[in-house]
């Protein structure tokens, strides 16, 4: 059975409090980042491929915020994937991981739900960030049941699903248009209360199939290799080695 979470007064009392539109951006605003599901979508334990856009995704934040990543994932799993930061590793001011959650051994090992309290983030910091000025973003709402209304749920990514295969995708473009306005909030959490994110299904002129693959083995210096996933374009070249043949 799942557990149901409840934020707790203080914090819905912080979140009470009206956000004013500040005359110029913030750059005192702590993005968390989630990895699987939300910016990859792995291929075993082998490889992995990034959501489309990420490059773009990942310049912006890394320009405009102090970025942290946490992951459910177990340390060597998220090493793995962190190689779609690039250069931009050296700037994330922590690197969470699955031991990060105080579990019991059992459910460390085990798959569980997991959920990112932003308390322990906030101590973490000193106080340095609080409701106001905290953003995360990870497709499982679940996970983020005590501070909600400081998390932002993009669809889940995965490159098998129906979704992705017949109409690619350009979520994060659309995350970054977000992420502008809470730049110039004073709380983001009571805007994002009041304005909560949601995805555009109907905006798809910018959708694409082209994903880069990393390969886990490969040095993480290595050229990102660039893949079209489109399963038309598939299709075209199967057609077309067909009549080459023929």
């Amino acid at each position: 059975m799942r557990r149901i979470l409840k934020p707790s007064a203080s914090y819905l009392d912080l979140v009470s409090k009206q956000s004013v539109k500040l005359k110029d951006p913030t750059r005192q605003q702590l993005l968390i980042l989630d990895l699987n599901g939300t910016l990859v979508s792995r291929i075993g334990k082998r490889s992995m491929y990034a959501r489309p856009y990420s490059r773009e995704f990942l310049d912006y934040v890394f320009d405009n915020f102090n970025v942290m990543l946490w992951s459910s994932a177990q340390p060597h799993s998220v090493r793995n994937m962190s190689r779609l930061f690039s250069t931009h590793t050296k700037k994330l001011v922590a690197i969470w991981n699955r031991e990060s959650f105080g579990l019991s051994k059992e459910d460390y090992y085990r798959k569980c739900l997991t959920i990112k309290d932003l308390d322990k983030v906030w101590e973490y910091f000193d106080g340095q960030y609080d409701a106001t000025n905290t953003i995360l973003i990870d497709d499982s709402p679940e996970k983020a049941q005590l501070q909600p209304y400081n998390c932002l749920h993009p669809n889940e990514f995965d490159h098998t699903s129906k979704h992705f295969t017949l109409n690619g995708e350009s979520e994060l473009l659309q995350l970054i248009d977000y992420l502008k306005l809470l730049q110039y909030q004073s709380n983001v959490a009571n805007y994002i209360k009041n304005h909560p994110y949601q995805y555009q299904s109907d905006d798809t002129t910018k959708h694409t199939f082209m994903v880069a693959h990393y390969v886990f083995s490969d040095p993480h210096n290595r050229p990102v290799r660039w893949k079209d996933l489109d399963p038309k374009a598939k299709e075209e070249i199967t057609s077309n080695m067909s009549k080459l043949s023929v």
